[in-house]
């Protein structure tokens, strides 16, 4: 019992904030983050823009709600193991201080992927 509502806890926090800080800005506006993801040089930038802004919005408010929980928290940890090592480390070459949170919400994500929505 204990274990589900930490679950719950960990889920619906970790993809609010998720929504609020990095999502919604994003979902608002979408040109900037689409012009930088096309400076980045990514294969379909349109198309690849809108797919992490989903990833930082729809799929955690999936999440929250419940609904194809485990997929969502893949998608999710995805778009950060994409934003963590290869946007931050592999193309600018960002120290780890500037990667951090990337990692820490792909490891969320992933360990929300494996737990399921408890």
């Amino acid at each position: 019992m204990m274990n589900n509502i930490a679950l719950l806890l960990l889920r619906v926090s970790v993809s609010a904030i998720m929504i609020v800080a990095h999502g919604m800005g994003k979902l608002q506006d979408p040109g900037p983050f689409a012009e930088n993801v096309a400076k980045m040089g990514f294969p379909l930038p349109g198309a690849a823009a809108y797919l992490s802004i989903s990833a930082e919005t729809v799929f955690p408010l999936l999440i929250i709600l419940g609904l194809f929980t485990r997929v969502s928290a893949l998608i999710a940890g995805l778009n950060m193991l994409i934003a963590g090592f290869v946007v931050h480390m592999i193309m600018n070459g960002d120290p780890f201080p500037k990667m951090e949170k990337a990692v820490l919400y792909m490891i969320v994500f992933f360990f929300i992927a494996l737990a399921g929505q408890g």
